[in-house]
Formats: C-alpha cells, sequence, structure tokens
C-alpha cells in the first residue's frame, strides 16, 4: 500500500510540472489561467506567492478556494475558514462569523430552546424565520404562518434523511400551489420527484397546476403524474412544459412524450420539421422511414499547418473571441480561412454556428489514433469526443476536465500510472494523441462492465460508480410501460441523463456514417436485457 501510495504522489508530483508566477503574471485572464493558478496553488509556495496568484483568479470555485483557505496564512481567511466550520453555533458572538458557519443541517441538531436563544443573536428575519420554523409541528398548518420561501427553503435545504422522515408531507392543493409564488418550487419539484421514499411529497406536487411553472418544472411534473399512472395529468404538464419551452430539444422532447400518450400525429409532423438532431427527432425518422440529412461528416482541407495552434487552451480563447466577434454573414469565410487539416474542428464549429446550428457537424479528425478500433468502438468514442469538447483539442471545462475527451486531473493521475510513456504535465493532454490514448484505456477498464454505448456513456459522465448504484439501487431500464424511454428521463443525474441522450444520438449518427445503420428504437430496446448491457444486473440472471 505504501508503495502504491509513492507511486501515485511521484505521478502527481510529474503532472503539476513546474509553474511560476511570471508564466501566470504573463498570461490573460481566462479560464485557461485559473487553471493554471490551480496547479500553482499545489505547488510548494511561500505565502506572498499565494495570495498575488489567488488575487489573479478570474473565476473562483471550490477547487481554487479549498486550496486557497488550506495554505492562506492571512487573518481574515483562517477567521472565515473557521466559522465556516463552526459546529457549536450557540458559541459564536461575532455575528458576520455567525452567518458564515450557520446552515440548517446544524441548527436541526439544536433543541428548541437552544433555537430560541440563537434566534435572539440574528438581525435578518429570513435566518429567523427558517431556524423558528423547525420549532414547529411539522404539519401543514404549522407551517401556513410562514412564507412560502422559508418553508421551501426548510423542505429543500435539509438533508435527504431528515426529509424523508420528518418533511414527507402530503400537502393539500391550496397549501403546495401558494409556494408556487417562490422560484424555489422548482428545486422542490426536481428533489421529489426522484426520490421514491418521498412518496407523500410525490402525491402533493401532482395537485400543482403548472401555470406558473417554467417548462423543465413542468416536464418533471408530467413525469410524476406517469410514475402514478395518471396519463391525462401527465399530458396537461406536457402541453405546458412545450408551450413553456425556449430550447429545441425540449420543443421536441415533450412532443415524443405528447406522441407515446395520444399517439396523435400532429406532434410526430412536429417532431418530423424540427432541425436539431437527438434521440426524439431521430425515432420520429425512423417510425416514419424518412432519412436524417441535415449534417455534414467531411470538409476541405488542405496539408498546410496554420499558425494558430489550436492545441493551446490560450489560442483556443482567442479563436472563440475572433469568432464571437465576426458577423453571422462572414463566418462562411472564416471557416474557409480554417481549412487547414489540424484546424477542421474549428471549421465545422464555425460552420455550425454560421448555418444557425439546423446544420450539424459529424467530422471524424484524429482518426489516425484510432486505427485498432472496431466500427463500434470508434462510434463510441467519437460520440463522446463530439459531446465532451466538439473535437476542440484546447477544450477546457469549469471543473478543470481536459481536452478532447475532457479527462478529470484525477482521471488522469489515475491512468498514468499504468499507461506506458505517461505524461509530465497537464498540458500535454491538450495534445490529440495523448489524450485519445488516455481515454481509450480509460474506456477499455469500463468495457468490461459495460456493454451498451447509453451505459457507457452514464458513466463516462457520471462515474462507474454512480451508474451501477442507479442501476441497482432504482431497478432501471426494467421492462415496464414507456420503458426505456422513461427510464431515460428518470436518470437521478441531471447532468448524466441529458448527456447519455445525446452521445446516443451522437452514436447512431457516426454508425450511419461508416456505413452501419442502426435502429435507435433496437439500441433502446436493448437496454432492458441485462446480459446485453452490463456485467452488474446479469450476474443476478
Amino acid at each position: 500500500m505504501k508503495k502504491y501510495l509513492l507511486l501515485l504522489s511521484l505521478i502527481s508530483a510529474l503532472l503539476n510540472a513546474e509553474i511560476t508566477l511570471d508564466d501566470i503574471l504573463s498570461k490573460p485572464k481566462s479560464r485557461a489561467k485559473d487553471f493554471m493558478i490551480w496547479q500553482y496553488l499545489k505547488q510548494d509556495i511561500n505565502s506572498t506567492q499565494l495570495e498575488t496568484a489567488y488575487s489573479l483568479i478570474e473565476t473562483k470555485n471550490y477547487k481554487l478556494n479549498k486550496l486557497y483557505f488550506k495554505k492562506s496564512k492571512k487573518e481574515e481567511s483562517k477567521k472565515t475558514n473557521s466559522c465556516k466550520n463552526e459546529k457549536d453555533l450557540l458559541k459564536i458572538d461575532d455575528i458576520d462569523c455567525l452567518y458564515k458557519a450557520i446552515s440548517i443541517n446544524k441548527t436541526l441538531i439544536l433543541s428548541d430552546s437552544q433555537r430560541l436563544k440563537l434566534v435572539d443573536k440574528i438581525d435578518k428575519e429570513s435566518v429567523k424565520n427558517i431556524i423558528l420554523i423547525q420549532n414547529e409541528l411539522y404539519k401543514e398548518e404549522s407551517f401556513k404562518k410562514y412564507d412560502s420561501n422559508t418553508i421551501l427553503t426548510m423542505l429543500t435545504k435539509s438533508e435527504t434523511k431528515h426529509r424523508r422522515e420528518n418533511l414527507n408531507i402530503n400537502f393539500s392543493s391550496d397549501f403546495i400551489n401558494s409556494l408556487s409564488s417562490s422560484w424555489k418550487i422548482s428545486t422542490l419539484v426536481r428533489l421529489v420527484v426522484f426520490d421514491k421514499k418521498l412518496d407523500k411529497l410525490q402525491k402533493s406536487i401532482l395537485k400543482l397546476n403548472g401555470d406558473k411553472l417554467d417548462s423543465k418544472t413542468n416536464f418533471l411534473l408530467a413525469l410524476n403524474h406517469l410514475k402514478h399512472n395518471d396519463e391525462l395529468g401527465a399530458v396537461k404538464h406536457f402541453k405546458l412544459a412545450k408551450l413553456k419551452a425556449k430550447r429545441r430539444i425540449n420543443i421536441d422532447k415533450n412532443n415524443f412524450w405528447l406522441y407515446k400518450l395520444s399517439n396523435n400525429k400532429v406532434y410526430l409532423s412536429d417532431l418530423l420539421l424540427s432541425m436539431d438532431i437527438n434521440v426524439y427527432t431521430i425515432y420520429a425518422k425512423e417510425i416514419t422511414n424518412n432519412e436524417i440529412s441535415n449534417f455534414f461528416s467531411e470538409l476541405e482541407y488542405t496539408n498546410l499547418d496554420n499558425k494558430k495552434d489550436i492545441n493551446d487552451p490560450f489560442e483556443w480563447r482567442l479563436i472563440r473571441q475572433e469568432i464571437k466577434k465576426t458577423p453571422k454573414d462572414n463566418l462562411l469565410a472564416l471557416a474557409k480561412s480554417y481549412n487547414q487539416k489540424d484546424m477542421l474542428s474549428v471549421q465545422s464549429f464555425i460552420k455550425e454556428k454560421a448555418y444557425s446550428f439546423k446544420y450539424h457537424s459529424y467530422i471524424m479528425p484524429y482518426n489516425e489514433y484510432l486505427t485498432k478500433l472496431n466500427n463500434d468502438q470508434k462510434a463510441l468514442v467519437y460520440s463522446l469526443m463530439r459531446q465532451e469538447s466538439n473535437l476542440i483539442p484546447s477544450a477546457l471545462s469549469r471543473s478543470y476536465a481536459l481536452g478532447l475527451m475532457q479527462l478529470m486531473p484525477f482521471v488522469t493521475d489515475a491512468i498514468s500510472k499504468n499507461i506506458k510513456n505517461p505524461i509530465k504535465s497537464y498540458n500535454e493532454m491538450f495534445v490529440p494523441n495523448n489524450n485519445i490514448r488516455y481515454a481509450l484505456a480509460h474506456l477499455k477498464w469500463m468495457e468490461k462492465s459495460l456493454y451498451h454505448p447509453l451505459f457507457m456513456a452514464y458513466a463516462y459522465n457520471g462515474g462507474m460508480g454512480f451508474f451501477k448504484r442507479h442501476l441497482l439501487n432504482t431497478k432501471a431500464f426494467s421492462r415496464g410501460k414507456y420503458e426505456p424511454y422513461l427510464s431515460m428521463e428518470f436518470m437521478q443525474n441531471v447532468e448524466s441523463r441529458e448527456y447519455g441522450k445525446k452521445v446516443l444520438a451522437n452514436y447512431v449518427i457516426y454508425k450511419k456514417i461508416l456505413k452501419e445503420d442502426v435502429s435507435i428504437i433496437a439500441l433502446l430496446e436493448k437496454t432492458l436485457d441485462p446480459k446485453m448491457t452490463d456485467r452488474f444486473r446479469s450476474s443476478k440472471y
């Protein structure tokens, strides 16, 4: 075990190659610069260097703040950290410190009398009310004296166990609809719909009329009605969700479900008119024998080199700024200026924008690094790559996922200990060959447990552990009415939920380009057969 930790420590040190303050100062404010600062803060630096680097951050996040507060010797920083970590709220006299320390989960463990003492210290009415409501009996009549924000804060900010044991209440129609005056009702709906143990609250939100709620919330309410075998209620909320939807994908999603529930071909016709390529429009094209044709997979290019380095995230930032400033009528001309082989992803990125995203790019660069893959594997890699980075090698996410396949630094570290010729710094992950090499190693490990592109996508985005728990704990993708489509909508992690659907749509198009047409309906039907999808469920059969 010691040898393993020593090896991982050595690899981590190698992947944090020395960055200097001068390196940071020479770069413009950007996410790429913040990433440099994050790496710099992990190095052995003094207090002055720490404070200088921290002051140069464009967007502070949890990763940066955690490193900074751990190392900072400034009294103010130490005080802030100390306040946040203080568990005994009653011994805090400084009001600013108290506000930093206070949370619902800390006040819930106090007695009624202790909470009253705490309220005497507080001068903000909203915070007082959130503490006082905890002294009430957990029932509708007791809550009526409080405003919607207070009630919903209590319902949504309490830890899961407390919510399930104490706040799982079947509220009346008038009461639950009165809470719609607060935007926090959407947070409550999201929490309740995906937690099967909140059965009484699920019955409560069946009574929400939805008129004051946004498209996403109405869509979730429709799913909740389906869950409770109320198809008429579901149709009402799907119609509201469609009416309020602003993005085409959300219109398509609601048209799909309205067609599924009503068999009314008006909704199917609307899906066929959509210029977006997604699982819903692909489904509509398939059942009506229509071809998907609004995409391109090849671009003209020269073998000349572009003077710009697309492997450099700072250079990609400048290119994005150039694209943003270019008038729409001039975008195709700009795209033509990026007709070099190493700039195909930039050319396609610009063309999609020029076409108002009604004509979609499914190009396949970097094929020289995928020669050992079969078509299924190749289609999956491109599907993930397209969704992760738009095939831009210097892509960098807010959480510092790296390059074409957006591998997180900790995943990169883990792969480095087993791969031949490991990289020496994270910047090397912006080189296509390195990034793809690491991603293929990661996917090879995943393929031991998962055998379906949708499931691979879920696990790639949310993690293997998350997806395994979801499969086994929710019994998702089991046979039943509206399956497997309902299971796709009930994926607990919202990011993984939409990500999986996008990757699956990509997969179908890439298989088509590779001259292997695949049925999305047949693909989804396979998810209901554990032997065809994963070892977690198949081991039970």
